[in-house]
């Protein structure tokens, strides 16, 4: 059991996953542990502060939390739980915010679709005269928008629940209610798509090469194709297509009306960082650090992104990929590896897709783990005289990267992406993924339940020596404590100044300048 004094420190690492409003949310959340007991029960509809009413309390809490960082898995395992009726005009926050304000406000199509199923009241005010609705626009959530009016959502205008249209919104109400498909800039005829080659495979589907209007482009197709994949699905395009960054890459398209669906990004023809690490290609200590700078600085957008912030949750060196022109891909291979090309997040905005206990389940599947519920079992390392097993494959390769609390399944905040950049950056100057002792799962295990950390190698797999400024930066970035890990903001600034620093892999030999990207 919880104590309130856990609940309260615990309360300022909870925010959504995308948190511009949702900070403020659960600050407000949180300080109804801080207001007087009848508040406290007024709000969450119990009236003690300890024992079982507490642990409720803390659910109720935590409920919210999941329903606004889209997490529908969690959120329905609360609710079976402690038996906490969505219906029920006491399951909110103390400013009568309610699961579904909080669903709505962040474009959780899932959780909202599910909470509407469950019989929530689509039309609760909270104490700012809001809606789910009103929280749908504001967001510029148009799907969830979509779905909240099919099911009889209003918005409060002079004191009365009206239709969209006869509010000061009226000017979405076609953007909502029309023909979708039609208004949808980036939906891309599939016959216009020649898928070439496979060219990976991973939790959502299958990455082809592809020609699309005689341009060079990747073409996921993804695997699930259901209705309510389709709406998670667009609601995650909205955000998509609006970010753009040198170092995030850039969606192009995607196929939406027809199955299966698939996303149309910008080709990177070098591949992944994971592509280079598994085959131990040393690029330099320089390259490494510049590799990791560009991946903060795609993540400082991101996180900084107005209104609202995107997290990652799945940060690792696969989804980190190598950008180049199509055009010098051949002979200039070793240059862009070495000094030109220009490493780019991918799959943000997707992740929260897949629930984190399909991969536990996969993995058991595949005989990778034998955890439980609890966390209990260990498995055995690797064995003596065989080496570490560097390849990393299918979902098991997120664990490594998972932060502690998103495996305690806690409520987080953007800092998880953090964490997962603190262990990218230890296999990047070691050349070790991180714990590689261990299985994914149990190395995830250790970190969540008993705080261990990698241990950094004399020398490291190339024969040199980390230097002590990266040590120090990457230890902060893993802290067991979300809020002491710096902002990316913050890495990238230390990053440049430990940059020149560092020395540099000789220079490949071939055609190309050998200039330095940073």
């Amino acid at each position: 059991m919880t104590s309130e004094n856990d609940t309260q420190e615990l309360g300022g690492r909870r925010r959504s996953q995308r948190t511009t409003d949702t900070d403020t949310y659960y600050n407000r959340v949180v300080s109804c542990s801080k207001v007087s007991e009848s508040e406290a029960g007024l709000a969450a509809g119990m009236h003690s502060s300890h024992g079982e009413n507490a642990s409720r309390r803390r659910a109720l809490l935590d409920l919210l939390f999941f329903c606004g960082a889209g997490d529908v898995t969690r959120a329905q395992e609360i609710v079976e739980t402690w038996r906490i009726d969505v219906k029920d005009d006491k399951s909110c926050d103390y400013d009568r915010r309610y699961p579904l304000h909080l669903a709505a406000s962040e474009g959780c199509y899932r959780v909202v679709d599910w909470l509407i199923k469950a019989g929530a009241d689509v039309n609760v005010v909270d104490r700012f005269k809001h809606t789910p609705l009103e929280d749908a626009v504001r967001g510029d959530h148009a799907e969830v928008a979509k779905l909240l009016m099919q099911a009889g959502a209003m918005v409060l205008h002079n004191g009365r629940l009206v239709a969209l249209d006869e509010s000061g919104y009226a000017c979405y109400v076609e953007m909502y209610k029309g023909n979708f498909e039609a208004d949808m800039e980036w939906e891309v005829d599939p016959d216009s798509l020649v898928l070439e080659t496979a060219v990976g495979h991973g939790e959502f589907g299958t990455v082809y090469k592809a020609k699309w209007h005689d341009s060079t482009v990747a073409v996921k197709v993804l695997n699930n194709s259901s209705e309510l994949a389709q709406g998670e699905l667009r609601s995650e395009l909205s955000t998509l297509r609006k970010t753009h960054h040198p170092h995030t890459m850039q969606c192009l398209g995607a196929v939406t009306s027809k199955k299966p669906f698939m996303i149309i990004t910008e080709y990177m023809p070098m591949g992944s960082v994971a592509d280079i690490l598994e085959k131990s290609i040393n690029l330099g200590l320089q390259r490494f650090a510049e590799l990791a700078l560009h991946t903060a600085r795609g993540m400082a957008y991101l996180h900084q992104r107005q209104p609202s912030c995107v997290i990652h949750r799945d940060l690792k060196p696969a989804n980190i990929m190598i950008g180049s022109s199509p055009y010098v891909e051949g002979k200039h291979r070793r240059q862009i590896l070495f000094s030109q090309g220009v490493a780019k997040i991918a799959d943000f905005g997707l992740c929260k897709t897949i629930p984190i206990e399909v991969r536990i389940d996969k993995a058991k599947a595949a005989g990778l783990t034998t955890l439980d519920e609890n966390g209990l079992a260990q498995p055995e390392p690797s064995q003596k005289g065989t080496g570490p097993s560097y390849k990393m494959t299918g979902e098991t390769g997120s664990y490594r990267y998972m932060a502690p609390e998103v495996f305690r399944h806690e409520p987080y905040n953007r800092k998880v992406d953090v964490y997962s950049f603190a262990m990218i950056c230890y296999y990047l100057f070691t050349g070790m993924p991180p714990m590689f002792e261990y299985s994914a799962v149990r190395a995830a295990q250790l970190a969540a339940l008993r705080g261990v950390r990698p241990m950094w190698p004399e020398p490291n797999r190339w024969g040199s020596k980390v230097p002590e400024s990266v040590k120090r930066l990457v230890e902060r970035c893993w802290s067991a404590d979300p809020e002491s890990r710096p902002e990316f903001s913050e890495i990238c600034s230390e990053l440049r100044q430990i940059l020149p620093t560092l020395p540099a892999a000789k220079a490949p030999d071939g055609p190309g300048c050998g200039c330095s990207i940073q």
